[in-house]
């Protein structure tokens, strides 16, 4: 606890009380009492209706606006929710504490009681306020300039996003594909990829890293360059998952992706390798139910004690008019209003019902029967689609 000689001169040097005779500021001593919270404790959040004042003592505290931190105050005197006092009006920001944080605290009631015995009190305030009103400017455009180069780096992250993803679609005499990507937020962790090999094979790679955001979309960044490179060395299918299992096992924090990896050679036959992603479904074209080319592997990068995994390829063989369709959960796991799931069953037989039409075609009725089925209901997963066809 202050002792009343110390806290009588701590108020001298406010700028609220440093016009007051002693006399009076005594009678303030015995209003202002003394509070301290531990570090990230919130004083009062945006909205809350003001009942007091508060005086920093010793600490720090952070000026929170619109979600966002703005500014930070160590400065000895300085007072905190006074505005709220005086006009009734809900706080105009949140205050924390960064670290263990004295206060003096002095309620509205006592504060009004005071400002009527000493009018004095009210230059202390005038100076407070046209302080108060600097400030305020200050956080105001402090917190414009952060929203701002939040927005350009979120531009910029969701175009170097776009920039992973092919340009053009697979044109080839025995395959041909319709691919679509869509992140939940600006920027996501699903990444699709064509690859054209060196004997005339072509490899398809779809990856879903855990969450959305700037990590996922960083991981799949790092895969799309790992893919790129390994590729020039040497393209089978358990020397790509392990260049990739590297990747994410180096991003420095738990994280992991599920993904399939699969190489279209010309004698007509493919093969796979699918860790923890939804089946890829394989519609032969004599028949309306699909093969499931399901999962034998881990997710890439899941608990450490993955690291035995030995990657092998699965063959299968491919004919004229088959339909291969590879696509991440967020398509299976989108919710209609009533929270129904879109689900494998209803995909499958859509896909089923137009698996005659060509790859576009058959992308554009998914997508369409997907937002019919969503009514608008926002996406909380990225959605990520490629269809392709055995000419």
């Amino acid at each position: 606890m202050l002792p009343e000689e110390e806290k009588l001169q701590f108020l001298k040097k406010t700028e609220l009380f440093a016009e007051l005779p002693e006399t009076e500021l005594k009678s303030i001593c015995q209003i202002a009492n003394e509070v301290a919270y531990p570090a990230d404790t919130t004083l009062f959040e945006e909205g809350d209706e003001g009942d007091s004042l508060y005086l920093i003592v010793n600490g720090e505290v952070s000026i929170i606006k619109a979600g966002t931190e703005v500014l930070f105050f160590n400065e000895k005197g300085y007072c905190l929710g006074e505005i709220a006092l005086i006009d009734n009006k809900p706080r105009s920001a949140t205050v924390k504490t960064v670290t263990s944080t004295q206060f003096l605290r002095i309620t509205r009631h006592d504060f009004y009681n005071a400002m009527m015995r000493e009018p004095r009190i009210g230059s202390g305030m005038f100076r407070v306020l046209n302080d108060k009103i600097r400030r305020d400017l200050e956080i105001q455009m402090s917190a414009i300039r952060k929203e701002i180069a939040q927005e350009e780096s979120m531009r910029l992250a969701a175009e170097v996003q776009q920039s992973l993803l092919p340009n053009q679609e697979i044109s080839h005499p025995y395959v041909s594909s319709a691919g679509y990507c869509r992140p939940a937020n600006s920027v996501g962790g699903d990444y699709y990829d064509y690859l054209r090999l060196a004997d005339n094979s072509i490899a398809i790679f779809l990856g879903d890293v855990m969450g959305h955001g700037y990590h996922s979309a960083m991981v799949a960044a790092m895969t799309k360059s790992c893919l790129q490179t390994q590729i020039r060395f040497d393209a089978s299918v358990p020397e790509v998952m392990k260049a990739i299992t590297r990747v994410i096992e180096d991003s420095q924090t738990f994280i992991y992706m599920t993904c399939c990896y699969l190489i279209i050679h010309p004698d007509n036959r493919f093969e796979f390798a699918n860790a923890g992603h939804p089946q890829m479904l394989l519609y032969r074209g004599d028949n309306s139910d699909p093969l499931e080319l399901k999962s034998s592997f881990m997710p890439v990068g899941f608990p450490k004690f993955d690291e035995s995994q030995q990657y092998y390829s699965t063959e299968v063989e491919w004919h004229s008019g088959d339909l291969l369709v590879l696509y991440s959960d967020g398509i299976t796991e989108a919710f209609n209003p009533d929270a129904e799931m879109y689900g494998l069953e209803r995909f499958k037989a859509l896909i089923s019902e137009k698996r005659y039409l060509s790859p576009m075609e058959i992308k554009a009725e998914i997508l369409s029967d997907l937002q019919a089925y969503q009514q608008n209901e926002s996406t909380n997963d990225d959605l990520t689609l490629v269809v392709a066809k055995f000419l």
